[in-house]
């Protein structure tokens, strides 16, 4: 059943004292070319049109918006429009300090080079205090690092950090970051032929206090008509994809609803953090959020989609 004009609902993030959006503007695609490359839907958009898109969001009723230094022009972006906007919360990232072996830097290189990249990061942003700031692909050994640990103290009692989290792929790290108790957000991927972090993660987290973030929710294009245009070495995903619109009667618009519809409805879900690259997919996703959570019947429906090939499932491991 439809929810007519129903708004962006606002969640406690965590026990961080943090309202956000339930659902998060992701910039990946506005600072980078990122996604499948289905004709006339690739390429990040001119940054004229990078500004409003974000300057809408936020109108709109999305507060949470999230960033990372890898993400070509994404920070200064945000920066440039949200710079006067305190009510909107950014989450960017820090990337892991290794040296040419692959190697956790230890000591002062460790430390120089995270503060470096908060600093930066503060400047792109044009923010004095880092709202959110996640450790970028986290493993379980950086999660347990004692430098971690002491940099992640330090910077928030400096005022640079307000909030700490961990970005993870594997169940795994989302257990180590939440039982370690030093995060108080995770950003894991989920979606409907993803649904490995339901089963423990979600319930784990939820106890704790620890926000969680969901990425991934149309799996970089799969879940939207973009499918159509995977590579013969993802031809699994794709057969996926279309058994889900074949359920919807061959609509791909719907299974892109019933994708995020999906994300938001999951209990333990905080936040569902969606790429948009154009005015016409806010206003899709706009939609999608005023049909309202997921009737019982589908969502349990959908649950029945999840997938358990992790390297298929995982964007990173993809040929280029």
């Amino acid at each position: 059943m439809n929810v007519l004009n129903r708004k962006i609902e606002q969640k406690a993030l965590g026990r961080t004292g943090i309202m956000v959006s339930e659902i998060a503007l992701g910039t990946v695609e506005l600072g980078l070319d990122y996604g499948i490359p289905m004709p006339g839907a690739y390429g990040r958009p001119e940054t004229s049109d990078a500004v409003r898109l974000i300057s809408q969001a936020a109108e709109s009723g999305i507060n949470l918006f999230d960033t990372a230094p890898n993400y070509g022009t994404s920070e200064s972006l945000l920066g440039s429009v949200l710079n006067d906007r305190p009510d909107c919360v950014i989450a960017t990232k820090v990337n892991i300090p290794v040296d040419a072996n692959r190697n956790l830097r230890r000591g002062q290189e460790f430390e120089k080079s995270i503060n470096e990249s908060l600093d930066n990061s503060r400047r792109q942003l044009r923010r004095d205090t880092l709202d959110i700031v996640q450790i970028h692909n986290a493993t379980v050994e950086v999660l347990e690092s004692n430098e971690w640990q002491t940099i992640m103290a330090r910077t928030t009692e400096q005022g640079k950090v307000r909030v700490w989290g961990a970005s993870v792929y594997t169940e795994e790290e989302a257990l180590s970051a939440i039982r370690l108790g030093l995060c108080s957000l995770i950003q894991v991927p989920y979606n409907l032929l993803d649904q490995k972090m339901a089963e423990r993660v979600f319930p784990l987290a939820e106890q704790a206090g620890v926000a969680i973030m969901v990425r991934s929710v149309f799996l970089k294009g799969v879940l939207t008509e973009k499918a159509q245009w995977l590579p013969a070495t993802l031809e699994p995903l794709k057969n996926s994809a279309e058994k889900i619109c074949g359920y919807l009667e061959g609509s791909w618009r719907d299974v892109s609803r019933m994708a995020l519809r999906f994300c938001v409805s999951t209990p333990g879900v905080t936040t569902a953090l969606v790429g948009l690259r154009t005015q016409a997919e806010l206003q899709e996703t706009l939609d999608s959020i005023e049909c309202g959570p997921l009737p019982t019947e589908e969502f349990y429906c959908a649950q029945s989609w999840g997938l358990s090939d992790e390297p298929l499932l995982n964007p990173s491991s993809w040929p280029e």
